[in-house]
């Protein structure tokens, strides 16, 4: 147990070199810098290289935009007291684009899977429902990137930007009508032979295993930004 922790660490350790070199010169002062108040409060080296892989990941992505270590962890000495103090909750901000696009697919594609099949269920209706595999499929990948793309276009309330509601209405509604476009088109042009229908019971068990996996994926990556 003892040797698999170390490996671990190190391995951590190794990801965290490579990804400190993708960080821009301010965020990698930012973060060597919390390196040494890290190490001057005795955190444990195997705890650390945990806090700073979830860390670097986020800065990694978000840098992107323009953000900055402190804009997102504030100073150096808050960011490191806030840790010692609370590691468990070391991740601030929203998580990292991937993250978000998962969380929003499941819960889209598995909303989508959990009413079709109800609906075919309460509606006597013999045979299979209208949705095949790979519109399912498709629902939960579009999903995903709707999903992202909304949340990343949320107004701010507490710094309002002009024009901020209007893009966020236009991104919301672009973006689910692509997604039924996508639904539509697949279950029109894509052949029953490729795209397999799925029966009413399928539907049902797919939309609950997608909040199923939504809820543990949420709790186990963390993820935080999505719509809900």
């Amino acid at each position: 147990m003892e040797e698999t922790q170390v490996n671990t660490t190190q391995a951590k350790k190794e990801e965290n070199s490579a990804l400190l070199q993708k960080l821009t010169k301010r965020n990698e002062q930012y973060m060597m810098s919390l390196n040494k108040a890290l190490a001057e409060k005795n955190m444990p080296e195997a705890k650390k290289e945990e806090i700073f892989n979830d860390m670097l990941h986020n800065l990694v992505e978000r840098q992107k935009s323009g953000e900055t270590a402190r804009q997102l962890y504030g100073t150096v000495t808050e960011c490191a007291n806030q840790l010692v103090a609370k590691p468990e909750q070391s991740q601030t901000g929203t998580s990292e684009n991937w993250k978000i696009a998962l969380d929003g697919g499941l819960m889209l594609g598995g909303l989508f899977s959990l009413i079709t099949g109800l609906s075919s269920l309460f509606s006597n209706v013999e045979g299979s429902s209208s949705l095949g595999l790979i519109t399912t499929l498709l629902n939960f990948v579009i999903g995903g990137v709707v999903i992202l793309l909304i949340a990343k276009n949320m107004p701010d309330r507490k710094q309002p930007k002009k024009g901020g509601m209007l893009r966020y209405i236009l991104v919301s509604t672009l973006g689910m009508l692509t997604l039924m476009f996508v639904m539509t088109g697949s279950m029109m042009i894509i052949p029953a032979t490729i795209n397999i229908p799925i029966n009413t019971i399928g539907n049902v068990v797919i939309g609950i295993l997608a909040f199923v996996a939504k809820y543990f994926a949420k709790r186990k990556l963390n993820i935080r930004g999505g719509l809900f």
